[in-house]
């Protein structure tokens, strides 16, 4: 059952709905984290951001005690491939990194309808490979993103696979948006229980990342539902039942099964979009659990038994 905090943010939301509008952003812009916590960096013309520690106490998860060296995690932000940026995707990279206790980079990558696809993908690979000539091993990498950067890590993998080219270790997707034809049940299913997801909204910034042209929705790398996974690094995937992507997140969990990829599907009750980010009881614990995944696949200890 849903916590009480998380019903009457919720409710509230579904009374305000568009929260996550297309051009009004999210409430992950008003989170801070502390400059002091944060380095900034350019690599080969991408921006980014990487923390080497994480959080305050005021994201309510507790900073890592020594970060070890050698390890990352490549953050990709959402934001429906139009919106989105370092400050969205500051707030939600330095939750990631805190639950993970592993050192996070997060990267802006180019937006659509001014650059569509395979802009975003381009810029990923850029960073991908400005990493490991900083002496990164993939196999001490892990990616995690959430909405349609779960999308942007499904993409950064196929495109490494075709190139073969070593994958990453694992990776967390939080509420990935998979399917921007909308043919799952989940889109007419939950419309009106949705509390900030529109899905004419999705569908325009769909056809916004793909240049205008519908057919292009059907690719693997816009829609990694269709995607062939063989090869794939073990997933965990993360979603609300009361988002719009439930199905999203259900066909891609089950299409890796199919190809015999290791992956985890965890379904939060009652839970929206990137639930994550609002401090809910459920936000810690899906992190917590992302964090412990990401961890275990690197070979590192789960430091969570230390907070007792």
């Amino acid at each position: 059952m849903p916590s009480f905090k998380s019903k009457l943010v919720l409710g509230a939301l579904r009374r305000g709905k568009g929260f996550f509008s297309r051009v009004g952003g999210s409430l992950m812009q008003n989170v801070h984290v502390p400059d002091q916590l944060v380095a900034d960096f350019s690599m080969d013309k991408i921006h980014g951001e990487l923390f080497p520690l994480s959080s305050s106490p005021a994201l309510m998860l507790m900073p890592p005690e020594g970060c070890p060296e050698g390890y990352l995690i490549v953050h990709c932000h959402g934001g429906a491939f139009v919106s989105g940026g370092l400050v969205q995707a500051r707030a939600i990279a330095a939750l990631i990194c805190s639950a993970a206790r592993i050192p996070t980079i997060t990267f802006a990558y180019r937006l659509a309808p001014e650059h569509p696809y395979p802009a975003a993908v381009e810029d990923a690979l850029t960073l991908w490979d400005a990493v490991l000539a900083a002496g990164f091993s993939p196999s001490q990498i892990v990616l995690a993103g959430e909405s349609a950067g779960g999308n942007l890590c499904l993409a950064l993998c196929q495109s490494l696979r075709r190139e073969g080219r070593p994958l990453p270790a694992a990776m967390a997707l939080f509420s990935p948006w998979a399917d921007l034809l909308q043919t799952g049940p989940s889109y007419h299913a939950l419309q009106e229980v949705d509390a900030t997801l529109s899905a004419p909204e999705l569908m325009q910034s769909a056809l916004d990342y793909a240049g205008g042209q519908e057919a292009l929705l059907h690719d693997p790398m816009l829609s990694p539902i269709y995607a062939d996974f063989r090869g794939f690094p073990p997933a965990q995937i993360h979603v609300g039942t009361g988002e719009l992507l439930l199905s999203d997140a259900e066909q891609l969990s089950e299409g890796m099964r199919q190809a015999g990829v290791e992956v985890e599907l965890l379904r939060w009750a009652g839970m929206c979009h990137v639930f994550q980010m609002f401090g809910f009881p459920e936000s810690r614990e899906s992190l917590k659990a992302a964090g412990q995944f990401l961890r275990a696949h690197l070979g590192l200890p789960d430091e969570s038994r230390k907070e007792g």
